[in-house]
């Protein structure tokens, strides 16, 4: 009976050790738990960071996609309108010069009429003094 009731005291010493054991893992996998129940929220939050970023990055992305169209309607539009000027301009340069030649071709125009006033008052006053003579003589 000794024996048994040593081998009880050495099971109820088993048990009460295997019962320290178990309440240390449970201390342990509730302490595991609750780590767990961190990272778990940590991550989701970061998740929950990521969604935000990708939803903005989307939108930065469409817009810059617009703005770039519109840079490029802008462009195409400032090209047109260079073309435009230019072929004002060119047009501009050529009645320039048109007038330029029509202002020279006036202004030999006038020497020459000039020159033939002059010649004309020449022979009229040759003439003027032919016929002054000529009633003078007559």
């Amino acid at each position: 009976m000794e024996r048994e009731r040593f081998n009880g005291l050495k099971v109820q010493e088993s048990y009460i050790k295997a019962l320290g054991e178990l309440e240390m893992e449970r201390n342990v996998q509730e302490k595991a738990l609750g780590e767990y129940w961190k990272e778990k929220s940590a991550i989701d939050c970061q998740k929950q960071l990521l969604d935000q970023l990708k939803m903005e990055i989307d939108e930065i992305s469409e817009r810059l996609a617009t703005e770039g169209a519109e840079q490029i309607a802008e462009e195409e539009n400032t090209r047109v309108i260079g073309n435009d000027l230019q072929a004002k301009w060119e047009g501009v340069l050529d009645a320039k010069s048109i007038l330029e030649a029509k202002i020279e071709a006036v202004r030999i125009l006038r020497s020459w009429i000039e020159d033939e006033v002059r010649k004309n008052q020449a022979r009229s006053k040759v003439l003027e003094e032919v016929e002054r003579r000529w009633r003078w003589d007559g």
